[in-house]
């Protein structure tokens, strides 16, 4: 619910916000301003619901409301300082993904980490589904506008539903964590999530859609097909991403979804309607191969009473690359173009590939070096 509300406006941003008079480097910055929000709240968001042991549903009941002030602001008060207060609210709201990742792997025995951080990964992509192509939709036949209201109704849904959580027993309030996780893996897996959502959202919700409107004349419905092409790949391939990384080792696996997720971007400058197609099941699979593995990496080794705190910060640094990459890909666009966005884009993740690869290199030649 908590994705499918957020995604319900994905397709309509972009052209809402040129319908407002605001150029590609407003728009970046709009996007990008949902991550920044992400970043500030994440933690305390984190902290908070360590300390709410039997009683997280609260914190994720608020952040349904929050995403319900989110979507009535611009419908209601229509300025450009609406648009800019929604974007944010709409970052602290999500923030409660945090205390639903963390919940949710609480239902699961110890050993099944891996499983669990996908199938909750997983959660990203059912929204999105039926999301994207419902707003797309009901924009062209009922008004720009008419998803923002739909959002607000679930939201309030959402928020009722949210309540009735029941906690396992065994969880027991936790004391006050004063000192950040000193875990590298953590800050490794954070950076790379960062490069990785830096692009998809520098790139599928941002600058993808406004090529596609303006150089192939893609309308909102088709807006919301191509997010629907790159989303639904991402649940069935952050689902398999476990056994992958069974066969192949988890970083090899992330590596193989970062080179993915750089040659959809690259491409996409360069391609038609149906490659662009192709270009967004690239991304999507890039980032079912990514999410669940470095969620489950980070966090693996956290204790117990930080295990909220942590995921915090794992989801706090990612979502610093929410907010640069539209941020910067917005600049880049309107003074060099197109291909020049999306090439340096491509470049950044596919060197994070290539360190990604280098990194699990040496994980291999140490665990030869302890066996022999």
């Amino acid at each position: 619910m908590l994705f499918f509300i957020i995604y319900l406006t994905g397709a309509v941003w972009p052209s809402y916000v040129e319908s407002r008079g605001f150029g590609e480097r407003t728009l970046g910055l709009l996007i990008g301003l949902y991550g920044l929000a992400l970043f500030v709240a994440r933690i305390p968001i984190g902290l908070l619901s360590d300390m709410l042991a039997g009683r997280r549903r609260f914190v994720i009941s608020a952040g349904f409301c929050f995403m319900a002030a989110v979507f009535l602001a611009p419908p209601v008060f229509d300025s450009a300082w609406s648009l800019f207060a929604s974007r944010m609210l709409m970052g602290v709201g999500a923030g409660c993904f945090v205390a639903i990742a963390v919940l949710f792997s609480l239902y699961f025995p110890p050993r099944s980490a891996m499983v669990s951080a996908a199938v909750v990964a997983s959660f990203f992509g059912w929204g999105q589904i039926p999301a994207n192509p419902i707003g797309g939709w009901v924009a062209d036949w009922f008004g720009v506008l008419a998803p923002f209201w739909l959002s607000v109704g679930f939201a309030v849904v959402g928020a009722v539903v949210a309540l009735a959580i029941v906690e396992p027993d065994h969880e027991r309030a936790r004391r006050w964590p004063v000192s950040l996780p000193r875990d590298r893996r953590l800050f490794g897996m954070a950076v790379m999530m960062g490069v990785v959502f830096m692009a998809v959202y520098a790139t599928v919700y941002n600058t993808t859609q406004v090529y596609a409107s303006d150089r192939l004349d893609v309308g909102d419905f088709t807006q919301g097909l191509l997010l629907m092409a790159y989303i639904t790949p991402f649940v069935a391939v952050v689902l398999a991403s476990p056994h992958v990384a069974r066969l192949v080792g988890a970083m090899v696996a992330v590596t193989i979804g970062m080179a993915s997720l750089g040659v959809g971007v690259l491409l996409t400058p360069w391609s038609g309607l149906a490659l662009l197609f192709v270009c967004e099941v690239l991304i999507g699979v890039g980032l079912g191969l990514t999410f669940g593995l470095l969620m489950a990496l980070a966090v693996e080794d956290a204790p117990a009473h930080q295990r909220f705190y942590a995921m915090g910060v794992f989801q706090s640094i990612y979502a610093a690359g929410m907010f640069l990459g539209p941020l910067a890909v917005g600049y880049v666009s309107e003074a060099a173009g197109f291909t020049t966005a999306f090439v340096a884009v491509a470049s950044v993740v596919l060197l994070a590939g290539v360190v990604c690869l280098a990194s699990s290199a040496r994980g291999s030649r140490r665990v030869a070096g302890s066996r022999v």
